[in-house]
């Protein structure tokens, strides 16, 4: 179960009596994973310093928000690889957002996607799967077509030249606090 914290990343933002301190939503979590109740424990939109709080529970993935276009987090992929645990990115071919960039809007993402006869959308999903072995992709599928052409992104190659491209695209996002 995904622990669904919002101190980073899109949406909107708890305020009030709303807000429950991370240790003692850990807890509870922990007790329902120990009685069975759950499988694991998986925190989505934290912080590093959120992350860093809450290794000592064994939590098994961190879900924020991520793509070519948004890597801000890198810092907490890094940590993530470190403590071996699983990177599931939202949003991986860029914000669903008003005005926040899309990976297949990217010219770099373009020129991969026609040299590998491929979809911007699958070069977006195969540069993240590429990045790092500890990335686990959930893109969103509309109809067993998108299905197959999403895990057809799998097996993409990405060359040299388009990976050195792809690396240079710069992360155009930044943080919304409200939708």
């Amino acid at each position: 179960m995904n622990l669904r914290r919002m101190d980073t990343g899109p949406g909107l933002r708890a305020q009030g009596d709303q807000l429950v301190a991370l240790d003692d939503q850990l807890a509870v979590l922990t007790a329902l994973r120990d009685e069975g109740k759950i499988g694991a424990v998986g925190l989505s939109n934290v912080t590093p310093e959120a992350l860093r709080q809450a290794l000592p529970v064994g939590l098994a993935c961190v879900q924020n928000a991520y793509s070519l276009v948004a890597r801000e987090d890198e810092e907490m992929l890094a940590l993530c690889a470190a403590e071996d645990i699983a990177w599931v990115p939202y949003f991986p071919l860029g914000s669903a957002f008003p005005g926040l960039p899309k990976v297949t809007d990217e010219p770099a993402v373009r020129a991969a996607a026609e040299e590998l006869g491929a979809t911007p959308a699958q070069v977006g999903l195969a540069w993240l799967l590429r990045h790092d072995p500890h990335v686990l992709l959930i893109p969103g599928t509309a109809n067993a077509a998108h299905l197959e052409a999403n895990v057809a992104a799998g097996a993409l190659a990405l060359s040299e030249a388009a990976r050195t491209a792809l690396d240079a695209v710069p992360t155009r996002s930044g943080p919304v606090t409200g939708a």
